[in-house]
Formats: C-alpha cells, sequence, structure tokens
C-alpha cells in the first residue's frame, strides 16, 4: 500500500469537524502490520532480469525456463532473517511490515594469475503479500581491479558492470 493511502484518513480528519484525534492511531496500527515469514523451505521461480550489463545473459533466448533456485528462511534470535540461497549464499535480513531487506553482501575474489581482485556486491530486497509468498528484486554489482581485468572482455564482460532482475517466491509445504 502507498504511503499516500495512509495518510489519507488524516488529510480527510483535518478537513472535517475535529472532535477527536483518532487519525494518527488508525495510522500506526495499519502500518504495524507484520508478516512472520514461514520458516524452512521456499522456492524462487520467475527470475527475470531486467538489466545486464555485464553481458552474463547474453545468448539466452528465453527458450527454456532456469531452475527453480532453493531458498532457506530461519528466524534469528534478534528478530533478524538468514536467507540461504542454493545453499551456498547466505544472507542477513530485516522484515518491516511487509518489507524485507537483506544486508548487501560482497565477496570478493583474488587471483594472482591472473592478476585480478573481482568484487561482486548482490543485494535482495522483497515485499510479502503472505506469510508463504513475496515477490523480489535482485541485483548484483562487479568490479575489477588489477592488470588482467582486460581480459574479462574476452567474454562479454565490461568492468564495473550490474545484473538486475525480479522474482518471486513460494514457501515449500
Amino acid at each position: 500500500m502507498t504511503k499516500w493511502m495512509l495518510l489519507m484518513p488524516l488529510a480527510l480528519m483535518a478537513c472535517g469537524d475535529k472532535t477527536e484525534d483518532t487519525a494518527t492511531t488508525e495510522v500506526e496500527e495499519e502500518t504495524e502490520t507484520a508478516i512472520e515469514p514461514q520458516e524452512g523451505g521456499w522456492t524462487m521461480t520467475d527470475l527475470e532480469f531486467t538489466t545486464d550489463t555485464c553481458g552474463m545473459t547474453e545468448g539466452d533466448t528465453g527458450s527454456s525456463e532456469p531452475e527453480p533456485a532453493a531458498l532457506d528462511l530461519t528466524a534469528n534470535a534478534d528478530g533478524s532473517y538468514t536467507l540461504l540461497l542454493d545453499e551456498e549464499i547466505s544472507l542477513t535480513c530485516n522484515i518491516s511490515g511487509a518489507d524485507f531487506a537483506c544486508d548487501p553482501l560482497i565477496t570478493t575474489d583474488e587471483d594472482q594469475d591472473p592478476n585480478m581482485v573481482l568484487t561482486q556486491t548482490m543485494t535482495i530486497n522483497a515485499v510479502f503479500d503472505s506469510n508463504t509468498a513475496f515477490n523480489g528484486d535482485i541485483g548484483m554489482e562487479m568490479t575489477c581491479e588489477g592488470s588482467d581485468c582486460a581480459m574479462l572482455a574476452d567474454f562479454g564482460m565490461t568492468m564495473p558492470c550490474s545484473l538486475e532482475g525480479t522474482f518471486a517466491a513460494t514457501a515449500n509445504e
């Protein structure tokens, strides 16, 4: 729900007779409705890249659906969540109402031969439709430092670059 819709009761109250200040309480109650996501296994589907300046999806004809990715969601004692993607990538995430945001995950791969340092920053943000379904955005930025970074152009990659996409996820039964 957009912010302006939440503020609509305040605007209506300002225009009418003011006998009691209930608009603020109603808005606070509506924004405090929090989703408690189901813990455990989830499946990510409908991954669609909307931006690819890295050239990683070039040549993809879209003729076959990508394999659904496995997600695992675990609540932590501090109120945060751990989102495990394909049993390899672990992100720390927080939920506010229905909004789900993960801390950026930065990985660095240093190779001396060839001489390059490849840094990737991944972000995931989502909005829960219910405690068993959400729609999300995924992003990745890549940079390369070192004398051999130019060889990545042989693979169609230009640095720095980025990937952005959208996806859906549902809890496994």
